[in-house]
C-alpha cells in the first residue's frame, strides 16, 4: 500500500485537532451543566423544606417556583444528554480519523543499472562499461545496513573498479561533510573480498550511510567494468543484487548488462 499524499495527512491532522478542541469544549459544558443541576437540586430541596414549614401560608407561590425549577432541571438534563452524545460522537470520529491515518508498514526496494558501453576499435582491446548502480527505497520503512553484490559471468571475464576503499575508514571519517566529499564512498563488505572477486563477485557497502530512508536513493556511481575479450567466451552478463536487514534474502536488479563478444 502506498503512502497517503502529504495534503491528505495534513487535513487528517487538522481534523483530529478540531475534534480534540470540540471534545474539550463539550466536556467543560458538561461539568458546568452538572454543577448547575446540583445547585437546582439544592434549591429544590430548600424550597420543599420551606414548603413544609409553611404548610398553610404562601403555598401557591412556592408551588409555582417548584414547577419552574422542575422544568429548568428537565432542560438541564436534556442538555446534559445532548452534550454526552456530542462527546461520544466526536470521540468516534477521532478514532475513525486515526484509523484512516494509520498506514501499514511496507518494506520495498528496487535497483537497476544505468550504463553505457565504450566499444574498442580492435578485437584485442577491452570493452568498457561505465555506469551507476542505483538502489531506491520505494516502501515506507527505512532500509538498514545495505550491501550490494555486482557479479560478472563468466567470472574471469570482467574487472570492476570505482570509488571503493580497501582499508577500514578512520574513526573520525564523519568529522566534516567537506572531508567526506574527497573520501571513497564504498568499501568491500567482507574481509575475504579478494577471494570473492576470484569468483566474479564484488560485495560492497556504503561507507557513510547506515539507513536508506523512504523515497531516497543510493548510487554506486561512475563505476567501470573492463570486459576482457577471451577467445572461448561469446557473451558476458553483469547482474546486481541488494541485501539489507529488512530484505535478508536480497533482491535482483530490474535489469542486467549483457555484452556479446
Amino acid at each position: 500500500m502506498g503512502q497517503n499524499p502529504p495534503n491528505h495527512q495534513i487535513q487528517l491532522q487538522q481534523k483530529i485537532i478540531h475534534y480534540r478542541s470540540e471534545i474539550a469544549k463539550y466536556e467543560t459544558q458538561l461539568k458546568a451543566l452538572e454543577t448547575e443541576l446540583q445547585k437546582e437540586r439544592l434549591r429544590n430541596e430548600y424550597l420543599l423544606d420551606k414548603l413544609h414549614l409553611t404548610e398553610t401560608t404562601h403555598i401557591e407561590p412556592y408551588e409555582k417556583k417548584i414547577a419552574q425549577l422542575e422544568q429548568q432541571m428537565l432542560s438541564y438534563e436534556v442538555a446534559l444528554e445532548e452534550a454526552e452524545r456530542q462527546i461520544q460522537h466526536l470521540k468516534q470520529l477521532k478514532y475513525t480519523e486515526h484509523e484512516e491515518k494509520t498506514v501499514p508498514a511496507v518494506t520495498k526496494a528496487q535497483a537497476f543499472f544505468a550504463y553505457s558501453l565504450l566499444l574498442p576499435e580492435t578485437s584485442e582491446e577491452e570493452i568498457i562499461v561505465i555506469g551507476d548502480f542505483v538502489i531506491q527505497n520505494i516502501g515506507n520503512e527505512p532500509l538498514s545496513n545495505l550491501i550490494v553484490c555486482i557479479r560478472s559471468s563468466p567470472k574471469r571475464a570482467g574487472e570492476l573498479s570505482g570509488k571503493i576503499a580497501t582499508k577500514p575508514l578512520p574513526a573520525d571519517s564523519h568529522a566534516s561533510d567537506a572531508a567526506n566529499e574527497t573520501m571513497l564512498e564504498w568499501t568491500f563488505a567482507y574481509e575475504d573480498w579478494k577471494e570473492k572477486i576470484k569468483e566474479g563477485e564484488y560485495w560492497l557497502k556504503p561507507t557513510h550511510m547506515k539507513k536508506l530512508m523512504p523515497n531516497e536513493e543510493l548510487r554506486f556511481s561512475h563505476f567501470e567494468m573492463r570486459i576482457n575479450q577471451i577467445e572461448d567466451i561469446r557473451s558476458v552478463v553483469v547482474n546486481g543484487f541488494v541485501y539489507c536487514n529488512e530484505i535478508p534474502r536480497g533482491l535482483a536488479s530490474l535489469n542486467h548488462i549483457i555484452i556479446n563478444l
